[in-house]
């Protein structure tokens, strides 16, 4: 998501929370800070700005979506995310992420939102959110080694993201004083330094789409695809994992784990390996579903493949060698 210049005052409004300074993105140490302000006005000026997305319009209730959009708008869809993945700045660097930090964070990020009632496609955005902010913060001792400040930032993170999923009802389901007791920080003022330090990290992009996105964006046309999506969307999960097992996740494009996950999710709910028409078929879907072969998530596959919780049954290598056609 592009945002408005967050220099540009007359695009706000409303003036600036007290003590904010749009041009270092700190808080003064003025009489009371954050603690005599109001914390939503900080929300507001995201908002104000285009980090976040508006509040709904109050009494309103969310509408259903339309049955089936036009063809020519889902393919305008499907290309908007695609582009969006393929962007740099939407992107960690798996190479500057330190495999320990990572692997002691998202787990703890887990239990945090799971404690919050923060759903999974806030949490994946919340990920995105902590790699990114860990690739571009590779050289910082700080960040990478010291627990509370991994803590902090996880808390961070998923804060900023059940904004951008939820904005009608994030705020009233957590708020950074509560965090900050519940996760023992000092302040809520360290909760919100952090969020703020992440955004500015972030260049203020917020919106780019997760394996959560495109697992909802392949299966919202497919017939009977509510088993499929919600197995799908569990083996998904696991690519946030960090580990011997699944490291390759973070390598890869959004698209490409949840190209992965459905296929693996069709395998789990049919499981038909000596089939060879079955996986012709499963191979032929995939890629008008995805637009991937399955050949072409290889890495995903083998990886969650091997965070499954329990042996499937099944061996992926058929699969991979099946001819579509």
């Amino acid at each position: 998501m592009e945002t408005m210049d967050p220099f540009a005052y007359e695009l706000l409004s409303q003036p600036l929370p007290p003590g904010f300074d749009p041009v270092s993105g700190c808080i003064d140490g003025g009489s009371g800070g954050y603690d005599a302000m109001d914390m939503e006005q900080l929300d507001n000026y995201f908002r104000a700005i285009g980090v976040l997305p508006p509040l709904p319009p109050a009494n309103s209730h969310v509408q259903p979506a339309p049955a089936a959009s036009s063809y020519d708008d889902d393919d305008d869809i499907d290309a908007s995310l695609r582009a969006m993945e393929t962007d740099a700045r939407h992107r960690p660097s798996p190479s500057s992420i330190d495999p320990a930090a990572r692997a002691a964070l998202v787990p703890w990020m887990h239990d945090f939102a799971r404690h919050f009632g923060v759903g999974q496609d806030a949490l994946h955005r919340a990920v995105s959110y902590a790699d990114r902010f860990l690739s571009a913060r590779a050289a910082d001792d700080d960040i990478h080694h010291v627990d509370y400040q991994l803590r902090l930032l996880g808390a961070a993170a998923v804060y900023a993201a059940s904004k951008y999923e939820d904005s009608g009802t994030a705020p009233r389901r957590m708020n950074a004083r509560d965090i900050a007791a519940s996760c023992g920080f000092a302040a809520s003022r360290d909760v919100l330094d952090a969020e703020r330090a992440v955004l500015a990290a972030l260049g203020y992009r917020l919106g780019g789409p997760t394996a959560h996105t495109f697992v909802e964006h392949f299966t919202r046309r497919h017939v009977g695809g509510q088993e499929v999506r919600r197995m799908a969307h569990a083996i998904a999960d696991s690519s946030l994992m960090f580990d011997h097992r699944c490291c390759c996740c973070l390598k890869l494009l959004p698209s490409a784990v949840a190209a992965a996950a459905i296929l693996l999710a069709r395998m789990c709910l049919e499981p038909a390996p000596h089939d060879r028409e079955q996986v012709r078929r499963w191979s032929r879907e995939l890629e008008g579903m995805t637009g991937y072969k399955p050949m072409d998530v290889y890495d995903g596959l083998e990886c969650m493949y091997g965070m499954l919780p329990e042996d499937p049954g099944f061996d992926i290598s058929p699969l991979l060698f099946a001819d579509p056609s």
